[in-house]
């Protein structure tokens, strides 16, 4: 089935391919600041806009990397998400989503259910099209875009927009002896992954991103207790956040000491004050 090109006197079609927050926050904001100008297609094969790979996320240990005051679905408004978790109720079932200074790291799911009723508006009123498949491939006819999808059916766009997810992970040459291994896990993000580790397990990570820290908050919350080691080339974690903010402790510019001796006094002062 190939879809019948748009007409000179029809909006411009615009295709999206990928339906997660980068695909879906294009499409928000070109319904947003252009109202009708603009036919506007998602592709994308899971059922709801918005949650992509990253915020589908089912484990209750697998939260949002920000504070939520500083996470939202609309630039203009950098609250919104802020506001629309308060209004929801979500942190009352999740009273370790918050920290002590008060901000909020909610479980990404809750981000994901945010970001679909956002959209969700806009594509009830068929301002934006959900094509709920897989773009399988793209081609450039006669300047316009042909993109194949995988119930069969074409789309032709006048723009493509690409925000489709990283591929899952393939096996590593170093590895590759080791397929087929129950204990070798390659697709960390799915949902049982984990469940063949004992919990005494000795567990070797490969990569200390982001996703080792969802591994280790998954292993945690599911009681493990053997060893865990995470291995990287540059062997770098990612940073946390700041705390709330305290005195400064460690400034030495005010008072410039002239000897070496009187100025590792003062650090050893200042180090014994801060613990």
């Amino acid at each position: 089935m190939t879809e019948t090109p748009s007409r000179p006197d029809t909006p411009p079609t615009i295709v999206i391919v990928g339906g997660g927050v980068s695909g879906a926050v294009a499409a928000h904001q070109l319904a947003r600041r252009a109202p009708g100008e603009f036919r506007i297609v998602v592709v994308e094969p899971r059922p709801r806009l918005g949650a992509g790979l990253a915020y589908s996320s089912v484990d209750p240990a697998h939260r949002i990397n920000v504070p939520a005051s500083r996470m939202t679905f609309v630039p203009s408004d950098p609250c919104h998400f802020d506001r629309w978790l308060k209004a929801d109720g979500a942190l009352k079932e999740d009273p370790e989503a918050l920290t002590e200074d008060g901000r909020a790291f909610p479980r990404r799911s809750v981000f994901g259910r945010y970001a679909a009723e956002t959209i969700e508006p806009y594509v009830l009123s068929g301002e934006i099209e959900h094509v709920q498949a897989l773009a399988t491939g793209v081609a450039l006819d006669d300047g316009r875009y042909r993109i194949q999808l995988s119930n069969g059916a074409e789309l032709t766009a006048d723009g493509l927009v690409f925000a489709a997810t990283h591929p899952r992970p393939s096996t590593p040459a170093a590895v590759r002896p080791l397929e087929g291994d129950p204990r070798l896990v390659l697709d960390a993000q799915r949902g049982d992954a984990l469940n063949g580790l004992a919990p005494d397990a000795r567990v070797l990570i490969v990569g200390t991103g982001l996703t080792m820290a969802d591994i280790v908050a998954s292993l945690e919350r599911r009681g493990h207790r053997g060893p865990i080691v995470a291995v990287s080339r540059r062997g770098l974690t990612s940073r946390g956040h700041d705390g709330p903010a305290g005195d400064n402790i460690g400034d030495f510019s005010d008072r410039p000491e002239r000897r070496a001796s009187r100025l590792l006094l003062r650090i050893r002062r200042a180090v014994q004050a801060a613990e």
